[in-house]
């Protein structure tokens, strides 16, 4: 069972090849996550804060991208949009994955 990881939440009418950059850059990172497609109105900070592991993110349908943890009270500490270069989405994985692992953030 993992113990550490990133729970990702995304609508279901976002293709994954839009969203695949983040996953390169979580694994780059060598962290694990877990990706979850739901219907647009189910995704909401709560779900995806309070997933199983302690760093969410969340994608809707409009392409925003919001990164967070459960500790956080803020909207987001990270956002995003799925129209961003695939440099600035690979960049948005691996600093999930570096907050997970407490490391600073790359910039853009």
């Amino acid at each position: 069972m993992l113990k550490n990881g990133i729970d990702i939440v995304c609508s279901n009418i976002i293709n994954v090849i839009d969203i695949e950059e983040i996953f390169f850059g979580i694994e780059e990172e060598g962290v694990p996550y877990i990706l979850k497609f739901l219907e647009d109105e189910k995704i909401d900070k709560e779900f995806y804060v309070n997933g199983r592991f302690e760093i969410g993110i969340g994608i809707n349908s409009d392409g925003e991208i919001l990164l967070n943890q459960k500790k956080y009270t803020k909207k987001y500490i990270l956002r995003e949009n799925i129209e961003s270069s695939k440099r600035n989405l690979r960049i948005f994985g691996q600093n999930a994955a570096r907050l997970l692992k407490g490391l600073p953030l790359k910039k853009l």
